[in-house]
């Protein structure tokens, strides 16, 4: 956490089953949260977005035909950000296209989000978060991710074509199966790595670290 909180520093300069429990984080006066769960069908067609601000994604790589979200929505006064977000107004919202399942949090400013994702196979994944972690192990499908400042660790399992990684200021690690190139010029980096599979997979972070295991 002291990690993350660092790195967050730096940054400074269908529609169905939705359950929404509101209730006062009791450990600090000036702490407040709250808790969103919901579950979607998902098919190996379905492509997910999540679209997030501050906080962190962590995913978990699941059976079945049902991905599973929960997040913690909260405010620590400790922190550098906007004191002025309101946790109440925190709503998660799914917006469905076909195959396309967008999820994210309108009002997120001055919040910081914590998501888990219980995830099955999919079509595709895109993830975009402005500052914080994304982490967890995920089927490997079309992934492309989009941090700006923060950190990745991922465990990909599954047959790949191409996994490629571009970080502005940071370091990147690709290990595991295929030909795996590993870059670093001054403050920047990337990775390169190429396989027999069929699935693309792309990291573009701006400040932070990236990390990602294939098995």
């Amino acid at each position: 956490m002291n990690r993350q909180r660092t790195t967050w520093s730096i940054a400074l300069g269908m529609i169905a089953g939705i359950t929404v429990i509101s209730l006062p984080f009791t450990a600090s006066a000036q702490q407040h949260e709250k808790h969103i769960a919901a579950e979607y069908t998902v098919t190996n067609a379905t492509e997910v977005s999540f679209d997030s601000g501050v906080g962190t994604i962590t995913f978990e790589r699941t059976e079945g035909d049902v991905m599973e979200v929960s997040i913690r929505a909260y405010k620590d006064d400790d922190t550098v950000f906007d004191k002025e977000g309101n946790v109440e107004d925190a709503e998660l919202i799914a917006e469905q296209a076909g195959d396309q399942l967008t999820l994210r949090v309108p009002k997120q400013d001055g919040i910081q989000l914590d998501w888990v994702v219980k995830l099955p196979k999919v079509s595709r994944v895109e993830t975009d978060l402005g500052v914080g972690e994304i982490s967890g192990n995920l089927w490997t499908t079309n992934i492309n991710i989009d941090l700006g400042v923060g950190e990745v660790d991922l465990d990909i399992y599954g047959d790949y074509k191409t996994i490629k990684t571009d970080i502005g200021v940071g370091d990147s690690t690709i290990r595991g199966l295929g030909n795996i190139e590993n870059n670093r010029f001054l403050m920047t980096a990337n990775s390169r790595a190429n396989s027999d599979g069929k699935h693309r997979v792309s990291v573009d972070a701006g400040v932070g670290d990236v990390n990602i295991t294939v098995h």
